[in-house]
């Protein structure tokens, strides 16, 4: 049974499920308002015949008090003796001081002795404070007459075709609103076919805000994020080819040229094939690193560090370089730095990253700036240099590996475009975040990163 409810189609399972709960609910309404219908007009009726009674018992007290006792009394349930008729309203029975019926409209019921109990539950008539006898409406135990019954059976009907028009309703706008929550699915479901085919362009409609809307915008935004990677996927094979195919000729040209004996080696060749060697080196080795922490396995070897040290060993490491282009280097680091427990080697290859990055971009005669500040829980370090600077929608794509502001530049001055995407993952490895700042031309780059303490 399961297997086959799983079978039918997702819509006509929710229409299904709907009917189901709203008949579960309408037999459970109607149960509950039949028996309080029945409860409510039982007391009704109840309440009736005792005022009926009380009418009753008040002409027969006048009856026995002027009479002194209930001879002939039988004439007054009869129909042709005047004022009889308000004793035929209804079934009624009178029973003397003995508990024994000697009048009532049931015949069967006229002889009969009562019970203690069934005389409790009647209107005492009273003379000269003894019971002289018992009056009843309805008879004692009668359940209902034909027409209260016919009333109560017609109440039930209405209840029931009430029932049946409501579930019909509710069935009705149950498939309007089944059909209209079944749409987007299905339009989910045939672009996530198409994406599965590799159609990555395939969105759906979002027409509401309700939780099917968040669906289809989440849809969206998980196609838009496969997309771009896919686009980046393109673009690094591109890239990555496009920076190994230069090496690779010079490379070829050179040693063609060897092997052909056009030329004879000489050291400049060589160096040349040795330089190209490294930079295909450096190329792989990054994009190695950019492959590790990409896919979450970076290996973080914490240990206690003094970041003050280390950024002073840094900055005195590249400072012959950054020399050689006549730019220099000023370094402001507070004495109260903390110690931390990161990943030397890593940290260090982020601020090399920076101020080679720094270093490329900042013109002769300027300068570059390495700064350290002690925050609150954290310790943020700034690499800020006087190059052509960064516009604001550069910045969404400066962590992005291949990329370089300035396209115009080659791979020997503007590097592979690896370097700050490998910063960014070295630093969110140590809980930390690394940003860029814009500014205007020519007002040079800022770069900040933070450490927690």
């Amino acid at each position: 049974m399961i297997a086959l409810w799983h079978r039918i189609p997702f819509k006509y399972q929710l229409i299904g499920a709907f009917a189901i709960i709203t008949l579960l609910a309408m037999i459970a309404v109607y149960s509950f308002a039949s028996l309080e219908i029945q409860n409510r007009f039982g007391e009704f009726v109840d309440r009736a015949d005792l005022m009926r009674a009380r009418q009753i018992r008040d002409v027969l007290t006048v009856y026995y008090h002027h009479n002194g006792s209930w001879q002939g009394i039988e004439q007054l349930a009869n129909p042709h003796v005047e004022g009889a008729d308000r004793f035929l309203e209804a079934p009624f029975a009178l029973a003397d001081r003995d508990g024994k019926v000697i009048i009532s409209t049931d015949d069967r019921l006229i002889g009969r002795n009562l019970s203690e109990s069934d005389l409790s539950k009647g209107l005492p008539i009273r003379a000269q404070g003894e019971r002289v006898g018992t009056v009843f409406i309805g008879a004692p135990k009668r359940g209902l007459n034909p027409v209260e019954k016919q009333f109560l059976d017609s109440v039930q009907v209405s209840t029931l075709w009430a029932g049946g028009l409501a579930l019909i309703l509710s069935v009705g706008l149950g498939f309007l609103l089944v059909r209209r929550m079944a749409r987007p699915l299905s339009e989910l479901r045939v672009a996530a076919e198409k994406i599965s085919q590799g159609k990555l362009e395939s969105r759906v409609n979002v027409t509401s805000d309700d939780e099917l809307g968040l669906l289809g915008q989440t849809f969206n935004q998980m196609t838009d994020s496969l997309q771009r990677s896919e686009n980046l996927r393109r673009q690094m094979v591109m890239d990555v080819a496009h920076e190994l195919r230069t090496p690779l000729m010079v490379q070829q040209s050179h040693l063609e040229l060897l092997l052909d004996k056009v030329a004879e080696p000489t050291p400049q060749q060589l160096e040349t094939i040795y330089e190209q060697n490294l930079l295909l080196g450096r190329l792989v080795k990054d994009l190695q690193v950019l492959a590790v922490a990409e896919s979450g396995e970076l290996k973080i070897e914490r240990a206690s560090v003094s970041l003050k040290e280390t950024l002073e060993s840094i900055a005195e490491h590249v400072r012959p370089a950054i020399a050689e282009k006549e730019i220099s280097l000023h370094v402001s680091i507070p004495e109260n730095l903390p110690t931390l427990c990161v990943d030397r080697q890593r940290i260090e290859q982020v601020l090399l990253n920076l101020l080679d990055n720094a270093r490329r971009h900042t013109p002769q005669g300027s300068a570059i700036e390495l700064h350290a500040e002690l925050q609150d829980k954290q310790v943020q370090i700034s690499v800020l240099d006087q190059g052509p600077g960064i516009l604001p929608e550069e910045l969404p794509y400066l962590f992005e590996r291949f990329y370089r502001a300035d396209q115009s530049r080659s791979r020997q001055s503007g590097g592979f475009g690896l370097g700050l995407a490998i910063a960014k993952h070295l630093v969110e490895a140590h809980g930390g975040r690394i940003w860029a700042e814009a500014s205007a031309p020519g007002q040079g780059a800022v770069f900040r990163f933070t450490l927690p303490i």
